[in-house]
C-alpha cells in the first residue's frame, strides 16, 4: 500500500500540474470565446453548484472511514451493508439535488440577480444552471465507488481516472468553443464526460474489484453512527462553501458580472494552491483510520503531522514566493486584452490577501484527517460555522466598499480567527497534537525564505514584458531558489523524497 500512496500522491501532483496548465491555457480562451458577462455568468452557476454538492452531507468521507473501520476490525459483511446503505441514500440525495436545483434556477436566481444581471444572461445562467444540476443528480450515487476504492487504498487508479476526466472534459470544451458554441456547451461537455467516467468507475469497482454491497434492512445502531458522523463533516463542507462560494454570490448581487470575472481569476490561484496541499494528505485518511482502530492516540499522530506539514510547508512556501515575485505579471499576459490593467491588479491582490495566510491552514490539513478519524470534528465544524456567518455579514459591507478585494478581506479576517487562533489550539489542547513544534518550524522556514526577496525583486526589475521573458525569469529565480533551500531549508525527510524521486527517472 505504499507505492500506492506514493503513486498517488505522485498523480496527485499531475493532476495539480494539469489543472494549473488549463489554468493557464483556459482562462484567457474562456475570456476570449465567452468575454467577461458570460464567463462571470458561468463562475456564478458553478458556484451555484458548488453549493449543492452540499447535499453529500459528507457521506464520502464517512464512507471512507466507516468501511475501513469494519474491515480493520473483521467485519466484512458490515462494511459491505454500509455500502449498500450508502448507495441507497445517495439515490436519494441526487433526487434531492435534482429538486432543489431546478427549483433555484426556475424562480429564486432570477428574482436575486436581477437588478444586476440582464435578461440574456439570466437566461444563459438557467440553461448551465440545468444541465449542471442533472449532472449532479447523477454524480451524487456514482461517488460511492469512487469512495470504495479509495477505501481499498487504490489511489493510483482513482487519481489516474480523475486525470483522464480532466482531460476528455477539457479538450471536449476547447472544440465546442471553437466551433462556436458557448456556455451552454461546455456544460454539456462537462456532464456527458463526469458521468461517462463515473460509470467506468462503478464497473471497475464492481466488476473487477469484485467490491460487495449488501441490500436490505439496513442496521440502526450503524446508522445512527453514519449520520452522527457525517453530520459534522457535512457542516465542514458547508463552511467550506461558504467560504468559497459566498463570494461569488455577494459579488454577483451587489456589483454585476464583471466583479465576479476579476475574483474568479483571482481565486483560481488559491484553488491550484490548495490542491498542492491535498495532493498530499488526502491519501492518508485510510490510513490514519486503521491507526486509530488499532488503538494510536492523539499524540501518537504527531510525527506524521509534523513531517507531512513541514513537507506541504516547504512545497507551499516555493510556490507562494514564486507567486508574489512574478504573480502580476503571469495574470497580465493570462488575461492580455480581456481584463484591464486596474482590474489585473485587483485579481493578483484578491490572490495574495487569501494565499499567504492560507499556507498555515494548507500546511496543518493533515491535522482536519486526524480529528475525522477519531470521530472529534465537531469543534472545527461549530466554531467554523460561526465564523461563517461573520464572515458573511463582514463581506457584504467590504463588497460594496472594494468589491472583490473586500471579498478577500472578509475571508482572511475569518481564517485568522478559525485556524490561526481556534483550531491550533484544539489540536494542541484536544487532540495532544505537537502545534508548539509545528510553528517553530513553519517560523524557521519563514525566516530562511526572506532572503529570496533580494533576488525576485532584482528580477523583477528586469526590462521588458512577454512569455518568454517571464518563463527567464522563473528560471533564474529557480536556479537561485532550489540550491539554496536544499542546503538551508530542506530536512533530510524532503531531501529523501526528492532522491528517490530523481533515481526513478535514471
Amino acid at each position: 500500500m505504499r507505492d500506492q500512496k506514493r503513486a498517488g500522491t505522485l498523480l496527485s501532483y499531475v493532476q495539480l500540474l494539469l489543472n494549473v496548465g488549463i489554468g493557464i491555457i483556459y482562462t484567457p480562451i474562456m475570456l476570449h470565446y465567452l468575454g467577461q458577462s458570460e464567463y462571470g455568468v458561468y463562475s456564478v452557476a458553478t458556484a451555484v453548484i458548488a453549493f449543492l454538492t452540499m447535499l453529500d452531507l459528507g457521506f464520502g468521507q464517512t464512507l471512507v472511514r466507516f468501511y475501513v473501520k469494519y474491515r480493520a476490525e473483521g467485519k466484512q459483511d458490515t462494511a459491505d451493508r454500509c455500502a449498500g446503505a450508502f448507495l441507497m441514500m445517495y439515490l436519494a440525495l441526487g433526487l434531492v439535488a435534482l429538486a432543489i436545483g431546478l427549483a433555484l434556477a426556475g424562480g429564486f436566481l432570477p428574482r436575486l440577480f436581477g437588478q444586476k444581471f440582464t435578461s440574456a444572461e439570466l437566461d444563459t445562467l438557467k440553461s448551465v444552471l440545468s444541465v449542471l444540476v442533472v449532472n449532479l443528480a447523477l454524480s451524487l450515487p456514482l461517488s460511492v465507488f469512487s469512495s470504495l476504492i479509495t477505501a481499498h487504498e487504490r489511489f493510483a487508479f482513482a487519481k489516474g481516472a480523475n486525470i483522464v476526466s480532466t482531460l476528455l472534459t477539457y479538450g471536449g470544451i476547447l472544440v465546442v468553443l471553437m466551433m462556436g458554441h458557448k456556455s451552454l456547451a461546455m456544460a454539456v461537455v462537462t456532464t456527458a464526460v463526469s458521468v461517462a467516467v463515473k460509470v467506468f468507475l462503478a464497473w471497475y469497482c464492481v466488476g473487477r474489484m469484485k467490491v460487495r454491497l449488501a441490500f436490505g434492512r439496513p442496521d440502526k445502531a450503524m446508522l445512527q453512527s453514519i449520520f452522527a458522523f457525517s453530520f459534522f463533516i457535512f457542516l465542514n463542507i458547508l463552511i467550506d462553501q461558504l467560504y468559497a462560494s459566498t463570494d461569488k454570490f455577494l459579488l454577483g448581487a451587489l456589483c454585476g458580472t464583471t466583479a465576479v470575472t476579476v475574483y474568479t481569476v483571482g481565486v483560481q490561484f488559491n484553488g491550484s494552491f490548495q490542491q498542492l496541499s491535498t495532493a498530499i494528505s488526502g491519501v492518508f485518511l485510510p490510513q490514519v483510520t486503521r491507526m486509530y482502530a488499532e488503538g494510536a492516540k492523539g499524540e501518537d499522530f504527531s510525527p506524521l503531522f509534523l513531517r507531512i506539514g513541514r513537507l506541504q510547508y516547504v512545497l507551499l512556501s516555493f510556490v507562494l514566493t514564486g507567486f508574489l515575485a512574478f504573480g502580476r505579471q503571469f495574470i497580465g499576459l493570462l488575461t492580455a486584452g480581456s481584463l484591464s490593467e486596474a482590474e489585473i491588479t485587483r485579481a493578483f491582490v484578491i490572490a495574495a490577501i487569501i494565499m499567504v495566510p492560507g499556507i498555515v491552514p494548507l500546511s496543518q490539513n493533515v491535522g482536519m484527517t486526524i480529528t475525522q478519524a477519531m470521530n472529534k470534528h465537531r469543534f472545527r465544524s461549530v466554531s467554523y460555522l460561526v465564523l461563517a456567518v461573520l464572515n458573511v455579514a463582514i463581506s457584504i459591507p467590504l463588497c460594496r466598499l472594494w468589491e472583490g478585494v473586500g471579498a478577500a478581506v472578509g475571508t482572511t479576517l475569518a481564517l485568522f480567527a478559525g485556524q490561526y487562533a481556534m483550531m491550533n489550539w484544539y489540536y494542541y489542547k484536544k487532540i495532544g497534537l505537537d502545534i508548539p513544534s509545528y510553528w517553530k518550524m513553519a517560523a524557521s522556514i519563514t525566516l530562511k525564505m526572506l532572503p529570496m526577496a533580494l533576488p525576485a525583486i532584482l528580477l523583477n526589475l528586469l526590462p521588458g514584458g512577454g512569455w518568454l521573458v517571464l518563463l527567464v525569469k522563473i528560471g533564474l529565480f529557480s536556479l537561485v531558489y532550489l540550491p539554496y533551500s536544499w542546503r538551508f531549508i530542506l530536512g533530510d525527510y524532503e531531501k529523501g523524497i526528492a532522491r528517490s524521486l530523481l533515481k526513478k527517472f535514471h
